[in-house]
């Protein structure tokens, strides 16, 4: 009889904890990520009895009540809520964020991070994201807090390495045939001590092309075009290109050849499409008409010719020109200078079998000239005007200049128990033994979840099953309570015998 009321104890407590736990779940139903927990309820323990039954023993137990058990954490998906920041993340799948303070790392689910006064990405408790610094391009090997440091804030210039033009070129006309050369007549009319250093009578058509130097200047060039000849169905265009006289800086500066950087043929076939090109770079100085100091461009690694510009105020630069055809071996196809197109034109106009034609290559059809598209590589120095973060962990900056670049990677990490994990509250939880193996991984991949930006995890406590256990807890707090009182007037009445 007395061991009844301690049983009835034990259910009243068990039961008041068991409350506790879902006036917990019901208190952060509106903090971010809370995950919703759930008591387990254990058995206390068992008493052994001896019974004795036809001269055979037989063993029974009896309860002794019962005691709260594990609380444990459901890891369930939340909600995704609406942030205010591109700093407000949210981890749709599997994963935690990483955050350290101190030597201490913890992990969590909670993603309204901010950053501080000194560039660090801090979460609500102050402690640091973690992530991988991007460097030129180039992941970190080591995991770090993520920092913007002040060299974040301005974007370098970076000077042009690569140019792409492509035309439309019909209907161009020949222009002051050269004798001697007919491939090249715009070249020997030339003269960058003069102004303007080629006359409108030497072109049909041109393009303006621009470059940023080391400095992140632009500076702006010229191609020229005119037809050079017909071969059966093939035909040849010249081109030239350079920028203004003044401009130079290089060797050939106050020269003839001031201001030249290329020129070259380019050869179309009967349908208009680009079958071959020859590319060469202007002599040191001298006169541009002495076709014998050109020589073969220099190929870019794709293929494409190059030319070295050397701008005043500037260090010179190499930049590939992308018209449409990648060549490989010699941008002269054979040739050794320029003078050597004169004497073997068939070189001019063979197609080049090796060379790669690309989609937005030049074409010669119709009876009109007209650019088609122009681009360029290189950027001018840029402020930091904002940030935004990628669905795979990217933090990303935006600057004044329309650039962008990485600058960390925001790392996630899943473990082989997640129920193993400590509850350190403030949404943090700190990895045991029991949690098993710690994985880092990027956003995305690998059975990790994806990151979403201005979004937030909501708590995942359900509300209906809570109710719903509250009234089961509430009803089996009574009823414990009931057994108590009635074990109490059980006492009462044995009591009540020696009267």
């Amino acid at each position: 009889m007395m061991s009844s009321l301690y049983i009835g104890a034990t259910g009243l407590k068990s039961h008041g904890e068991g409350m506790a736990v879902i006036t917990h779940n019901l208190a952060n139903v509106n903090t971010i990520a809370y995950k919703q927990q759930s008591m387990q309820y254990t058995e206390l323990a068992s008493q052994y009895l001896t019974a004795d039954s036809n001269l055979v023993t037989n063993m029974s137990q009896k309860g002794a009540g019962a005691v709260p058990g594990a609380i444990r954490t459901l890891f369930e998906q939340g909600g995704l809520e609406r942030g205010s920041e591109a700093t407000d993340l949210s981890v749709n799948g599997i994963g935690f964020f990483g955050v350290s303070a101190n030597g201490q790392i913890h992990y969590t689910r909670a993603g309204d991070f901010r950053f501080s006064s000194d560039g660090r990405l801090l979460d609500p408790s102050g402690w640091n994201v973690l992530g991988r610094a991007i460097k030129g391009g180039v992941v970190d090997a080591a995991v770090s807090p993520v920092i913007l440091d002040p060299s974040a804030s301005i974007l370098s210039a970076k000077a042009t390495g690569s140019l792409s033009v492509s035309s439309q070129l019909g209907g161009l006309a020949s222009r002051g045939d050269n004798p001697a050369n007919p491939f090249f007549s715009m070249t020997a009319d030339w003269n960058g001590t003069r102004t303007p250093p080629l006359n409108a009578g030497s072109y049909s058509y041109s393009d303006t092309v621009s470059f940023y130097d080391a400095n992140g200047e632009l500076r702006t060039g010229t191609i020229y075009y005119a037809l050079a000849g017909k071969d059966g169905g093939n035909t040849a265009v010249e081109y030239l290109v350079a920028y203004a006289p003044d401009m130079d800086a290089s060797s050939r500066a106050e020269t003839d050849c001031a201001g030249l950087l290329m020129a070259g043929v380019i050869t179309f076939d009967s349908a208009g499409q680009m079958s071959n090109l020859l590319a060469f770079t202007p002599p040191s100085s001298g006169s541009p008409a002495a076709l014998n100091a050109w020589v073969p461009a220099p190929l870019s690694a794709e293929g494409y010719p190059m030319f070295t510009a050397h701008a005043a105020g500037a260090t010179a630069q190499s930049i590939s020109l992308n018209m449409g055809l990648a060549l490989s071996g010699s941008a002269g196809t054979g040739l050794v200078s320029a003078a050597d197109a004169a004497l073997a034109p068939s070189s001019v106009y063979k197609r080049n079998s090796a060379a790669k034609l690309n989609p937005a290559a030049s074409t010669y059809y119709g009876g009109t000239c007209a650019n088609i598209m122009t681009k360029r590589d290189g950027y001018a120095e840029g402020l930091l005007r904002g940030l935004s973060v990628t669905a795979d962990g990217i933090v990303r900056g935006s600057y004044s200049n329309g650039e962008t670049q990485d600058l960390y990677r925001i790392s996630l990490y899943r473990f082989a128990s997640q129920d193993g994990l400590h509850n350190e509250g403030g949404n943090h939880f700190s990895a045991t033994p029991e949690a098993g193996v710690i994985e880092e991984g990027i956003p995305g991949t690998e059975n990790f979840g994806t990151l979403s930006q201005y979004s937030l995890e909501g708590s995942n406590v359900d509300y209906a099953r809570e109710f719903s256990l509250m009234i089961v807890t509430q009803r089996g707090f009574q009823m414990n309570s009931k057994v108590v009182t009635t074990s109490d007037e059980m006492l009462k009445k044995a009591l009540e015998l020696k009267r």
